[in-house]
């Protein structure tokens, strides 16, 4: 696609959040406990957009001519749900320690079949070189996630990193590349402050009502106030 970034993709009201560690991962987590993200294909390619695999200049094309071919639009936006359902199936049985079900690892392969037709090796500058792809379909922002989804399940040492999110109402993926691989929440300043909260308020309420049992168990029934007893 091309490198020309002189046209600014167009501001979407929606910024998704990219905590996941690799494009696939957030990709997955679009979908998710907070509801479904990908609305429309202007989703699909601002997602792309802000997770820099589209170019702004390409992002702008591409929401143009989705709204000019809106059923090719809407095909590709349903193949691309359908690509993600496949990617939470395969990634949470990864982080639960299972074998991802073969159907959704032929999903994931139908798709690395078209997207990597426009796969190439391009020159980054300074004698380096770089994947990148060619050619403008509306499916493009497709490519790069399913490209990261393959890149991930073939690596031996990052595979092991994909972890599910701990808090109860989370259901996001994320890869743990802290020191000591023991990272449990998709991000500290929501899921992780909102758990330990949940742990303090429980503990206070456990030691709140182990006193007062203990205190009733000191003096067998509670003692009548003076009024009471007159």
């Amino acid at each position: 696609m091309s490198d020309l970034h002189s046209i600014p993709a167009a501001a979407t009201d929606y910024v998704f959040d990219l905590d996941g560690g690799r494009a696939c991962l957030d990709f997955a987590n679009t979908d998710s406990s907070s509801g479904d993200h990908l609305g429309s294909y202007a989703d699909l390619v601002a997602f792309a957009a802000q997770s820099d695999l589209l170019t702004p200049h390409d992002a702008e094309w591409l929401r143009a001519e989705g709204e000019r071919d809106a059923g090719a639009a809407a095909g590709v936006l349903v193949r691309a749900k359908a690509l993600r359902a496949a990617m939470r199936g395969i990634f949470f049985k990864l982080a639960d320690g299972e074998k991802p079900a073969d159907r959704d690892l032929g999903v994931l392969n139908f798709d690395l079949a078209a997207s990597l037709s426009h796969a190439r090796v391009l020159p980054a500058g300074s004698g380096a070189y770089t994947w990148g792809w060619v050619g403008r379909n509306l499916d493009a922002p497709i490519w790069p996630i399913t490209r990261s989804a393959a890149d991930l399940l073939t690596s031996d040492s990052e595979r092991r990193l994909v972890r599910e999110c701990g808090a109860d109402d989370c259901k996001w993926l994320f890869l743990d590349t802290s020191k000591n691989r023991s990272r449990q929440w998709c991000s500290m300043q929501s899921c992780g402050n909102r758990q330990k909260a949940r742990r303090h308020y429980q503990r206070v309420r456990e030691t709140r009502s182990d006193s007062g049992a203990e205190g009733a168990g000191r003096g067998g029934r509670p003692r009548k106030s003076a009024a009471a007893q007159s």
